[in-house]
């Protein structure tokens, strides 16, 4: 399984020899595209320092696993809202608050203050977007082309993955075509509901949300980007620290634990092309009662995804309108020392565009499942969603 993951990747490796040598520079970029000081739709308020703006998202879900149907339902997924506000020349804020299916969850995602120094650095504090991966950083339902999240960015990484923590990040630019950008944090970290609230066994995404650090050991956390020219990057990412409790009213209940996840992603954009690409993998410290058990100690992951622009201005009362063709396969591994507990799925997308910011997709995915005793089962889903920006 491990090979198979890493073989998926390599074919990032390929990408700088698709560059033409005449692509042009761009003289401004975001510090992470579609990230937080990347979005559309802001509205400049009365006094010219804040902008607010966010995104909307609904789904039509129809799923089947091994014949018998799982959903069939409607679901107001998320209504997120960006408030931004630019303090002065050096000092700045980003937030962004997400309500999920229709208020069920309610989070603040997002909210930094910013400090510049120089581009080169910047001290930033709040809840931060942990740069783990670089979906991670950029997941907004109208800029994604697939209704569903990639299943790495939700199960090993897990986006959306908010801690609170401090630390710098800031810009190299070693020529005008070629940049290097770090974010380095001491955050929260994890907590032991990656093992403790899962009867799945290891879920990492049950361990996030630690708003008061559990341990009193922040984690540590940091993302490389490298892009030797505007329309393509390679990051690796990291996230490493202390889950469980250890100490309760001063007495020592438990060794101190640790999961490390380690991830590599790598984009490359061409006027209406696109490739993406992430691969994690995750370490954790399992009690030894639990070892040999449902629980497992590393997990890995990967997707793929490409995306072509197609029929621009096909719809002539539609001006600007497209089509987007979509194809992601992931693959993720929940216990890679077992030969089974992992899921593939294909999934392919039609969308339309009548604006560069809303979007209708259309989605066919099909799933193949082993559990732990390795038995295949398999799954088939039709969504269909709609979001938009605001």
């Amino acid at each position: 399984m491990s090979k198979h993951i890493f073989g998926c990747l390599i074919l990032t490796l390929m990408l700088p020899g698709i560059v033409r040598a005449d692509e042009e520079s761009e003289a401004q970029r975001p510090f992470v595209s579609g990230g937080a000081y990347d979005k559309p739709h802001l509205l400049k308020l009365a006094s010219g320092r804040a902008a607010l703006g966010g995104y909307a998202e609904a789904h039509f879900r129809f799923e089947k696993e091994d014949g018998i149907i799982e959903e069939k339902t409607f679901v107001p997924m998320r209504f997120n809202l960006f408030f931004h506000s630019a303090v002065s020349d050096r000092f700045r804020m980003a937030a962004e608050l997400e309500f999920e299916e229709g208020t069920e969850e309610i989070l603040l995602e997002m909210a930094v203050l910013d400090f510049e120094i120089h581009p080169s650095l910047m001290f930033r504090a709040g809840m931060l977007l942990t740069p783990l991966g670089k979906f991670n950083l950029a997941h907004d339902s109208p800029s994604n082309k697939m209704t569903d999240r990639p299943v790495v960015s939700t199960e090993i990484i897990p986006t959306a993955l908010s801690e609170p923590g401090m630390g710098v990040l800031g810009a190299f630019y070693t020529s005008d075509r070629t940049r290097i950008t770090y974010e380095l944090y001491a955050v929260n970290g994890l907590t032991d509901g990656l093992i403790e609230e899962s009867e799945e066994g290891t879920r990492i995404s049950s361990g996030k949300h630690n708003i008061e650090d559990n341990n009193n050991k922040p984690s540590l956390a940091g993302r490389i980007g490298i892009s030797p020219i505007p329309s393509a990057e390679f990051g690796i990412s990291w996230h490493t620290g202390q889950y469980n409790t250890t100490f309760l009213e001063d007495i020592r209940i438990d060794d101190a634990r640790n999961v490390t996840i380690l991830a590599l992603d790598a984009e490359y954009r061409r006027n209406d092309f696109e490739f993406l690409a992430e691969y994690a993998r995750a370490k954790i410290d399992l009690p030894p009662g639990l070892s040999g058990s449902i629980y497992a100690g590393n997990q890995q992951g990967v997707y793929l995804q490409t995306s072509q622009g197609l029929l621009k201005n096909a719809l002539p009362n539609m001006e600007g309108s497209y089509f987007e063709g979509v194809v992601r396969y992931d693959l993720v591994d929940f216990d890679s020392d077992l030969k089974g507990d992992y899921l593939k799925r294909l999934t392919l997308g039609l969308n339309f565009r009548p604006t560069e910011d809303s979007v209708m997709k259309l989605n066919y995915l099909y799933n193949w499942r082993r559990d732990r005793s390795n038995v295949e089962g398999l799954g088939a889903g039709i969504l269909f969603s709609v979001a938009t920006y605001f």
